[in-house]
């Protein structure tokens, strides 16, 4: 499964929703971080960083502790954004889920 959490809010109603779904239908998790573009680019780690603890932080105690958190930004600029920019962090995020992946087989 994948959580996908706007960075800029964090984790919402709908977010947590979705958590509790996750842990009775999926056996593996992984936390998307979306919207980094959106930071300031001078706190943009520290920022990614700070959220990538907090959203450790909330699954700690469920079954997917210790699940891997990527920060991306799947349309940099936001929708009225022209398409010039390439989405950031969509090669890792495809690096992560072929390991997961190839795990449960």
């Amino acid at each position: 499964m994948m959580l996908v959490i706007d960075v800029t809010k964090g984790m919402q109603t709908q977010s947590a929703e979705c958590l509790v779904i996750g842990q009775i239908a999926c056996q593996k998790l992984v936390v998307v971080l979306n919207k980094v573009d959106l930071l300031a680019e001078g706190k943009r780690q520290a920022a990614i960083d700070r959220m990538t603890r907090r959203m450790q932080k909330t699954l700690e105690g469920t079954k997917f502790q210790g699940a891997p958190v990527v920060p991306v930004a799947a349309k940099p600029g936001g929708p009225e954004a022209p398409d010039t920019e390439a989405p950031q962090g969509i090669p890792e995020l495809i690096e992560v889920l072929s390991k997961i992946s190839m795990k449960s087989k």
